[in-house]
């Protein structure tokens, strides 16, 4: 049980990133039809596990770029994350600074999903193998934009299975993750916990100068 809440709150520390990216991936032989929440987890998964690690050369370096941006920008609301995030700060602060926020987090998660992955590689020593059981998922509104997507992480290797959950919106026909729920941790949950502790003692600029640093502290370690 111990081992498993510290890989449950590794998981969801880093959901965003890399959903165990040094493991061995198994992948379900079966896919989900076209335009569904479910495929567009599987092909998630597919493209996470393109990721190259160990010693990059600077073409590996660029491809990952490439592929991190393509993930971020295409597969995930991140504006929404951070609307849902903010809760009823979201409506404290006016476009602009939404907008810049946004930007700040995309970022942030670029530049945090890139370090996660070189210090993973780094301590990775083989891994072991995984697989994802997709289990289920369902619409969360009438309107059918909505929908939630259950999947179990199996690690035979440490005997441990992990839910690991998605939520996503649907807009221009393409279906879009805003919240990981890694057993019952909640990416979201995460984040309004923060941001509201932050400002709520010290105001939102306060929020937007924490977010600078963090990434200025990241985009140094990785030099």
């Amino acid at each position: 049980m111990e081992r498993k809440r510290h890989i449950r709150i590794a998981l969801a520390a880093t959901a965003l990133i890399s959903l165990l990216p040094m493991l061995g991936f198994a992948q379900a032989k079966k896919l989900a039809n076209p335009g569904t929440a479910m495929r567009a987890i599987q092909d998630l998964d597919a493209m996470l596990n393109d990721f190259r690690t160990g010693k990059l050369s600077e073409e590996d370096k660029a491809f990952n770029a490439k592929l991190k941006k393509k993930i971020i920008g295409g597969t995930f609301d991140i504006r929404e994350l951070t609307k849902l995030a903010m809760a009823s700060h979201w409506n404290e602060i006016n476009d602009a600074q939404r907008d810049h926020l946004v930007n700040l987090m995309v970022a942030l998660i670029e530049e945090r999903a890139l370090l996660s992955k070189e210090q993973s590689a780094a301590k990775s020593k083989g891994g072991g193998k995984y697989r994802v059981m997709y289990k289920s998922e369902k619409y969360s509104n009438p309107e059918k934009t909505r929908a939630f997507v259950r999947t179990v992480v199996v690690i035979p290797s440490e005997n441990i299975d992990l839910g690991l959950n998605y939520r996503l919106k649907k807009a221009d026909n393409t279906w879009k993750v805003y919240d990981i729920i890694v057993d019952e941790a909640s990416l979201i949950d995460n984040y309004r916990y923060q941001f509201h502790s932050i400002i709520a003692k010290n105001g939102y600029q306060e929020l937007v100068n924490r977010i600078e640093k963090k990434l200025n502290e990241i985009k140094s370690e990785r030099k």
